[in-house]
């Protein structure tokens, strides 16, 4: 819980600014919505009148300027981010930004810098790791119960529910469903297993008229020495939505866990037993903005932080190169 007041500012105001973001921040005590921008006037203030903001405006620039602002949360078209953080720390602003940091690995170089010279933390949106049963599995791995962790799955879907908007525009969002939503999947094994990538590979389909991929096999190989597979799509309307991670000792099941606003379970089975409790993914969110103020408060790194944000964009580099030339790609420094 934040000591004072904490007051966030909002750049983007598309469906998860509008579903889950504002209504996060409006949830949680002791935070205050004092701006939200948009480049439509109209927009920007029917979104503040609507989730309580105290005003809206089409500058960004006057809102990095405010004195009611400690934070900015960017909810932007990809390829904007990076810049939009760099300008944010200039401003002294913390930032928790969507995934991806950046579309580039040297622009989420560039951000990650800027928040450092100017003092301010930078978080990153991976609210994966804060669905229910996601400690769990984290305790399950690092107890050891599991032996050694010799396979990883993460099947995670939209359900039929195509790129839409500037997410089908290359130059705006980079890759499709894998910067849409593999890319939670690629941060939750890392958090799950407390290992890096070292090799990855990936094949995709793209729906006619797509310049995007909209959906995706990917497989991993972490420096711990586990396989992963993540399956990320919004092309098929039954997906399941399942964690599971296969260990010489035991295994545990994240079952219909790795979306947001999921009913489902964790399920842990070793030679002594099984044991199964519910789950609820509504709420990874507005924990992951309560964490990030805490963090903030604290003077404390966020998790997600940056260099998590760095880390997912030279994966999805290393797997846009596979993609390309159907290699089997190594990570720098691996």
């Amino acid at each position: 819980m934040p000591a004072r007041q904490f007051r966030w500012g909002l750049v983007g105001l598309g469906r998860i600014a509008d579903t889950e973001i504002l209504p996060g921040i409006r949830g949680l005590d002791g935070h205050e919505l004092s701006v939200v921008v948009s480049r439509d006037r109209a927009k920007a203030d029917e979104f503040a009148a609507s989730h309580g903001a105290g005003r809206g405006t089409t500058s960004y620039e006057e809102m990095l300027q405010s004195d009611d602002v400690d934070a900015v949360y960017i909810a932007t078209p990809n390829a904007l981010h990076a810049e939009q953080v760099v300008a944010a720390a200039a401003a002294g602003k913390h930032v928790l930004c969507d995934k991806p940091l950046a579309t580039s690995v040297s622009d989420a170089k560039k951000a990650i810098d800027a928040c450092e010279d100017a003092g301010v933390r930078l978080g990153l949106m991976f609210q994966t790791r804060r669905h229910e049963g996601m400690t769990e599995a984290v305790e399950a791995v690092r107890s050891g119960i599991l032996g050694r962790v010799v396979m990883a799955q993460v099947e995670m879907s939209a359900g039929r529910n195509l790129p839409k908007g500037w997410r089908t525009d290359p130059s705006l969002a980079g890759l499709g469903t894998i910067n849409n939503i593999g890319v939670h999947g690629f941060d939750l094994l890392r958090y799950l297993l407390g290992a890096e990538v070292v090799e990855a590979s990936a094949m995709v389909d793209r729906e006619e008229g797509f310049s995007v991929d909209t959906a995706a096999a990917v497989l991993l190989r972490f420096d711990n020495g586990t396989l992963a597979y993540v399956n990320a799509n919004q092309a098929v309307p039954y997906a399941r939505d399942d964690v599971v991670l296969y260990g010489t000792e035991g295994r545990v099941l994240g079952r219909n866990l790795s979306r947001p606003r999921r009913q489902g379970s964790l399920i842990v089975t070793t030679a002594s037993g099984e044991s199964e409790h519910a789950a609820d993914t509504s709420g990874g969110y507005r924990a992951t903005l309560a964490a990030f103020a805490e963090s903030v408060e604290a003077d404390e790194e966020p998790s997600p932080s940056g260099v998590d944000g760095l880390r997912s964009v030279e994966l999805t580099t290393a797997i846009a190169r596979a993609i390309e030339t159907g290699a089997v790609v190594r990570m720098p420094g691996s």
